[in-house]
């Protein structure tokens, strides 16, 4: 059986507008944050789903309630954003100056941050958070659901999973923004691999 799964990305923050790194820092969406979705909502954007699973941030826990304020949902704590340590809720312009961000910068931004969340266990988590959705998506009988999350935990499960490989970056997306991801059964229980991604 083929099933559905829709990746969507918060809507915009202060901290988002502002540029600012925004990982553990529980900020709740801007108005214009809240009009984009809405614009989003207007034009047909998201597909009807039988179920979300949100991360507990608040920023996505306010998007699921605009975009699918009827549907049942699960939080889901292993796919909230990493934490970004000492660049956590600051901009490019208040970093560019330290030399551990320019050490970061230099090294592809895929190290870890200094007092931020190992890379590696980031991976770990937000891998463990998909399986446990595939599970509880299988076990329920659903056939669309929606993901309502963060562009780093996107990123990450779409690099880890993507039939085709591309770098972790490749995968950014705007607020509002997502994924359609097409899940063959038989192809994700031999290889975990998606069958195919498109954006929405």
């Amino acid at each position: 059986m083929t099933k559905f799964l829709y990746l969507i990305r918060h809507g915009k923050t202060e901290g988002n507008l502002r540029r600012k790194y925004i990982g553990i820092t529980d900020e709740p969406l801007c108005e214009q944050g809240i009009s984009e979705i809405r614009e989003y909502i207007a034009a047909g954007h998201y597909t009807a789903v039988e179920h979300v699973f949100v991360s507990p941030r608040l920023r996505c826990l306010q998007t699921r309630e605009l975009i699918y304020p009827d549907i049942p949902y699960s939080t889901m704590p292993e796919l909230a954003e990493c934490s970004f340590g000492i660049f956590e809720n600051k901009s490019y312009e208040q970093l560019r100056d330290l030399a551990e961000y320019k050490s970061w910068i230099d090294g592809g931004g895929k190290q870890q941050v200094p007092g931020g969340e190992q890379p590696e266990m980031f991976r770990s988590r937000c891998l463990e958070g998909f399986n446990r959705v595939m599970q509880e998506v299988d076990e329920a009988g659903i056939e669309k659901a929606a993901l309502v999350i963060h562009g780093g935990t996107i990123m990450m499960l779409l690099e880890a999973f993507s039939p085709e490989v591309f770098d972790f970056y490749h995968w950014q997306i705007k607020n509002g923004e997502g994924y359609q991801l097409t899940i063959d059964q038989a192809l994700w229980t031999e290889k975990k691999k998606l069958a195919a991604i498109s954006k929405i």
